[in-house]
C-alpha cells in the first residue's frame, strides 16, 4: 500500500512539470475538433478570430479565405467545432477576405465581427446568437480600398467603440487608411482627414491599439511595409484650433523611437518586463523587431533591443506575433507566424524570463508543421486555464493545437463588462494583478492584433505558483478599483455597472 502510495505520488510530482506528452507542449487537434478548413489564395492575407457567438461561455472561432468562402465554426464544449446553416452569409463565398476583428459595436451584449475583403468590407451585427445581419452601409463602415486588417477601441472614453482600417497602397494616389468614429447610435464618421495623409498613404500590414503612455486613453500603432516606416499615433484628446477636426492625434513616431523603417507584417503588445508599461514586438522580412518602452524608467520613448534578443528569427519572413502565457508561470512568452519551411526558420515559440529575455522552445512546442503561417492567435477553447493556438497557414489551411501541459501553475481569467460611459467590451480597460511574491501582472482588453487576428475578449493571467494579493481594474471611465471578490483557477466576470453603483452609493 505505501508503494503505492509513493508511486502515486512520484508520477504526479513528474506530471506537475512536464507536459502531457514529454517532448510536446501543444497537440494538434485541427482533425477531430473540425477546424481543419482550407485557406486558398493566389495573394496575401489571412485572418482568424476567437468570438463567443452565443455567450455559452465557450470560444468559438472565424477564419476567412482569399479564393472561398469563410467559415464560422461553432464550439460544441467538447473540443469540436461545427458550422450551422443559420450563420452561412458570414461565409462571403464570392468574395476575397482577410483580416477579421471582434467587437461589441452597438453595446448589446453580443459581439459583432468586421471582415476586412477587397471589394468591400462587411460589419456583421449578432442578433443575440441566433443569426448575422450585414449593417455595413447602414453604419458606414464600408471600405473599397484594398483592405487587410483592422482594430477597435474607444478614442473618446464615449463609451462606444470606433474603428481603424488599415488599407494596403501599392502606389495608388486614392488609398488610405479609414478612420471611423462612432457617433453612439450605431452609426460612424469617417475622420480620416484628421491625420497626415502621407502615414495614411503608407502600406500598412497590422494595426493595434494601446495605451503606450499610460494616461489613460488609447493610442495608435500601424505596422508598414516596404521599408516606408510605422506611425505611433499618441492620443491627444478633443480636437483644438491646432490639432484635428474630430479628434487630436499626433505622429510621436521619431520621438518616441517608433517609426521603425521594416517589412512590417505583425504585433503584439505587452508588459514583458513586469515594469508597469507596454512594449512591442513585430516582425518583418529578416528582422524582428523588439520594443521595450521606457516610460517607467523616466523616458517617452522606446528602445530596439533586437539584436540582442532571442526573437528576432533572422532568414525568414516573420508575419503574426504574439505575447501570451501558454505555461501559467506569470511570464509573458512570445510567438512568431513565419514563411519559414525548416525547424529553423518555421514558427516559433519562446519562453519568456520575466526581464525581457527569452527562449526558444520551438522543439518542445508541436507546433511546427513547415507550412507558410501567416497568422496566429491564442484562446482557451476548452476553458482549462490553458492557451490554444489558432493558426493560419497560408494558401493551405487552418489548425488548432491544443495547450497539453501540465503543471501546478495557477491562472486567472478576467472578463471586463462595461456599460454606462465604458463600452460593453471594456476595450482600452487595464487589469493590474499584484501577487504575493510582489510581482505585478499588467494586461489590456484589445481587439486587433496579430496579423489580420482577434484574441479572446477577457484577459488571461499565469500565475506560477504564487496566489494574488490584490486586483486593480482601470476602466475606460478614468475610474479604478481594487477588486477583491475573485477566484483563481476559473473565469472571473466583473461587470462596471455594479462596480461603479456600489463606489457612489458608499459616497452618497
Amino acid at each position: 500500500m505505501k508503494e503505492n502510495l509513493k508511486l502515486t505520488f512520484i508520477t504526479l510530482l513528474f506530471t506537475s512539470y512536464f507536459p502531457a506528452v514529454k517532448g510536446q507542449y501543444f497537440t494538434d487537434i485541427s482533425s477531430s475538433s473540425g477546424v481543419d478548413v482550407s485557406h486558398t489564395a493566389t495573394t496575401f492575407g489571412i485572418g482568424q478570430a476567437w468570438i463567443d457567438v452565443n455567450n455559452d461561455g465557450y470560444l468559438d472561432i472565424y477564419v476567412t479565405d482569399l479564393e472561398g468562402p469563410n467559415h464560422l465554426l461553432i464550439n460544441q464544449g467538447n473540443e469540436t467545432f461545427i458550422e450551422i446553416s443559420q450563420f452561412d452569409n458570414v461565409n462571403l463565398p464570392q468574395q476575397s477576405c482577410k483580416g477579421v476583428s471582434i467587437a461589441d459595436f452597438d453595446n448589446d451584449g453580443w459581439d459583432d465581427i468586421y471582415v476586412n475583403c477587397l471589394g468591400s468590407n462587411h460589419l456583421f451585427k449578432n442578433n443575440e446568437g441566433l443569426s448575422f445581419s450585414d449593417v455595413t452601409q447602414t453604419a458606414g463602415v464600408d471600405d473599397m480600398n484594398n483592405s487587410q486588417v483592422s482594430a477597435w477601441a474607444d478614442i473618446n472614453n464615449d463609451g462606444w467603440l470606433d474603428l481603424y482600417v488599415v488599407n494596403y497602397n501599392d502606389g495608388s494616389l486614392a488609398v488610405v487608411d479609414s478612420f471611423f468614429l462612432s457617433n453612439g447610435d450605431s452609426t460612424f464618421t469617417n475622420i480620416s482627414s484628421d491625420f497626415d495623409e502621407v502615414n495614411l498613404k503608407k502600406p500598412g500590414l497590422a494595426v493595434t491599439f494601446f495605451d503606450y503612455d499610460n494616461d489613460g486613453d488609447q493610442d495608435l500603432y500601424v505596422v508598414v511595409d516596404r521599408l516606408h516606416g510605422n506611425v505611433l499615433w499618441r492620443n491627444d484628446g478633443s480636437a483644438s484650433a491646432e490639432c484635428g477636426t474630430y479628434w487630436c492625434f499626433t505622429d510621436v513616431s521619431a520621438a518616441t523611437n517608433t517609426g521603425t523603417e521594416v517589412y512590417g507584417m505583425g504585433i503584439a503588445t505587452g508588459d514583458i518586463d513586469s515594469d508597469g508599461d507596454l512594449d512591442m514586438y513585430f516582425s518583418s522580412i529578416g528582422n524582428q523587431v523588439l520594443l521595450l518602452n521606457q516610460l517607467s524608467q523616466g523616458s517617452s520613448s522606446f528602445i530596439d533591443v533586437s539584436n540582442n534578443s532571442v526573437l528576432n528569427v533572422a532568414e525568414t519572413a516573420g508575419w503574426g506575433t504574439l505575447f501570451f502565457d501558454y505555461d501559467n508561470d506569470s511570464y509573458l512568452d512570445a510567438m512568431i507566424a513565419t514563411y519559414g519551411q525548416t525547424i529553423d526558420t518555421s514558427e516559433k515559440l519562446f519562453k519568456g524570463n520575466g526581464d525581457s529575455s527569452f527562449v526558444d522552445v520551438t522543439l518542445n512546442a508541436g507546433i511546427t508543421d513547415n507550412i507558410y503561417t501567416e497568422g496566429i492567435a491564442y484562446g482557451d477553447m476548452n476553458n482549462d486555464g490553458l492557451l490554444d493556438i489558432l493558426k493560419g497557414n497560408w494558401n493551405s489551411g487552418y489548425k488548432l493545437y491544443k495547450n497539453s501541459i501540465v503543471n501546478s501553475n495557477n491562472w486567472i481569467e478576467i472578463k471586463l463588462i462595461g456599460g454606462l460611459d465604458v463600452n460593453l467590451n471594456a476595450i482600452g480597460s487595464r487589469v493590474e494583478v499584484v501577487l504575493q511574491n510582489g510581482k505585478t501582472l499588467i494586461r489590456e482588453v484589445t481587439s486587433g492584433d496579430s496579423r489580420g487576428s482577434s484574441n479572446p475578449l477577457y484577459l488571461h493571467f499565469g500565475l506560477g505558483n504564487s496566489l494574488i494579493d490584490k486586483i486593480t481594474i482601470k476602466w475606460m471611465s478614468a475610474y479604478s478599483e481594487v477588486w477583491t471578490d475573485f477566484s483563481i483557477n476559473s473565469r472571473n466576470e466583473r461587470d462596471y455597472r455594479t462596480s461603479i453603483t456600489v463606489f457612489k452609493d458608499g459616497f452618497e
